[in-house]
């Protein structure tokens, strides 16, 4: 019989066309499933601010399992957010428990750190090996902005936060501020001092142990130590007043000193009156104004249990510190807490504090690793 080129033409049309759709209908699948699997959060920043970036859940994935398992997978893609943004909070997840935040942040930080060398009591949570209260100081008592231990030699290169309660009333906030445009913003003959001078700044630790381990650890940080009436400890440490950023090379304002200079509490606590309006406020503002006064005039800036001045021991004006606080402050960003809000902090820009408040908030911390300064590791090649 003859062979039918007709037929057999026709059929392998048919089975080519069945081929292509089955292909077509494969690929458009795989499009799909990536599209949904990339569509399970959204990003977003506030009205008029770029910091922090706002990572919310999507379909419903709100459970603090899944918020751990797409921080695994995506977490190349979110140290370049933070490292853009300065900062990346993830909020609407269900994160409920100290144990489910240090989880999620080990997805992205496996090495956490215990050592602990700031001026704000913690306590462990139980249960848990790197979660820390943020600060166990009374509620009424603001923390100005400042990078986690950047007195110390080597800070955190990151630190974390988690809400497990968040405040009812006014305050309570967790304010951010850029410490890249705090830098950018300043007068250059106010900068140029603080580069040249640089700081020193000094803190008296109470209730230490061991005094040969203490002394050693203090030759690791080059800090300065001189041991006081009944175990009292003083530390003293020189630095820049800024600083590269380890990774962009952009320079950084990068001290304590809004934490420790004696100016510090008076001006904090009247800002804060500005800002809510409550008479409280401005009556703390006098009332530590005045007493720091009296402490001054009696011991002198050199005897405080905190202070900062230049590197060379001149002090620092009030104007020129006023002018720092007025370029922190336009800077800060006061974002409310959520409860479950996880926030990721780039600790070598972006600076963190405390508003007060009343009432229960319940906000924990973790942080990474010890990572020295860049400035000092040029020294030590």
């Amino acid at each position: 019989s003859r062979f039918n080129f007709a037929n057999f033409h026709s059929n392998t049309l048919i089975k080519q066309s069945k081929d292509f759709r089955k292909t077509r209908i494969v690929r458009i699948f795989k499009i799909y499933v990536r599209i949904t699997i990339m569509d399970k959060v959204s990003y977003q920043v506030q009205n008029g601010t770029t910091l922090p970036l706002f990572i919310k859940p999507k379909c419903g994935q709100d459970s603090a399992e899944f918020l751990t398992e797409w921080i695994a997978e995506n977490k190349e893609l979110l140290k370049q957010k933070i490292l853009e943004y300065g900062a990346v909070l993830f909020r609407g997840f269900k994160v409920n428990e100290a144990i489910e935040f240090e989880r999620a942040v080990k997805q992205i930080e496996p090495e956490l750190s215990k050592e602990y060398r700031g001026t704000s009591p913690r306590k462990l949570l139980p249960g848990t090996e790197y979660v820390f209260t943020a600060s166990e100081l009374p509620p009424f008592f603001p923390i100005p902005q400042h990078l986690e231990m950047s007195f110390l030699s080597s800070p955190p290169r990151n630190i974390y936060f988690c809400c497990l309660e968040e405040p009812v009333g006014p305050g309570g906030e967790t304010t951010l501020c850029d410490f890249k445009k705090v830098c950018d913003d300043m007068d250059a003959s106010v900068r140029q001092k603080f580069e040249d001078k640089g700081l020193k700044s000094w803190q008296e630790v109470f209730d230490t142990e061991k005094k040969e381990d203490v002394e050693e650890e203090c030759r690791r940080t080059y800090q300065d130590f001189t041991w006081k009436k009944n175990d009292g400890l003083r530390l003293v440490g020189k630095c820049d007043a800024f600083e590269n950023h380890p990774i962009t090379g952009d320079r950084i304002w990068f001290n304590h000193l809004l934490v420790f200079h004696w100016f510090m509490i008076s001006d904090e606590f009247y800002r804060i009156y500005k800002r809510l309006g409550s008479l409280k406020y401005l009556l703390l503002s006098w009332i530590m104004w005045f007493a720091k006064l009296f402490f001054l005039n009696i011991l002198g800036p050199k005897n405080c249990g905190t202070h900062t001045c230049y590197g060379d021991g001149t002090e620092i004006t009030n104007a020129e510190n006023k002018h720092v606080r007025d370029i922190t402050w336009k800077n800060m960003i006061f974002n409310r807490w959520k409860k479950g809000d996880l926030i990721m902090i780039d600790n070598y820009r972006i600076s963190h504090g405390r508003q007060p408040y009343a009432g229960k908030r319940k906000i924990v911390v973790s942080w990474s690793e010890p990572y020295l300064r860049p400035s000092l590791r040029q020294v030590e090649q």
